[in-house]
């Protein structure tokens, strides 16, 4: 697994686009991570329209959401990744 940090430059095997997983401290307990396509030097295309924000409540979750992204993105394709957690939490799971 990557090691865990706040910025990790991320290359999409299967799309073959690049991305910028970054965390940060908003507040004492607030912190934010956030997924932006990237170019060829890794700079975030819309620094103010990432493709995915999410939050946490303490250090530890925020790593390890930090560390998770981006291991899924350098395997899994982006829309699929972006689309899970973009879905709302009340859906109940198919049964079968």
């Amino acid at each position: 697994m990557a090691e865990k940090g706040l910025f990790h430059k991320v290359k999409n095997k299967p799309t073959r686009r690049r991305f910028v997983v970054s965390t940060i401290r908003k507040d004492e307990d607030h912190f934010e991570t956030a997924i932006f396509e990237a170019n060829f030097f890794y700079l975030p295309r819309h620094w103010d329209q990432p493709e995915l924000t999410l939050t946490t409540s303490t250090p530890a979750e925020a790593w390890d959401l930090h560390a998770k992204l981006a291991v899924r993105l350098l395997h899994e394709y982006p829309a699929r990744i972006i689309q899970e957690y973009c879905e709302p939490a009340t859906q109940t799971p198919p049964q079968d």
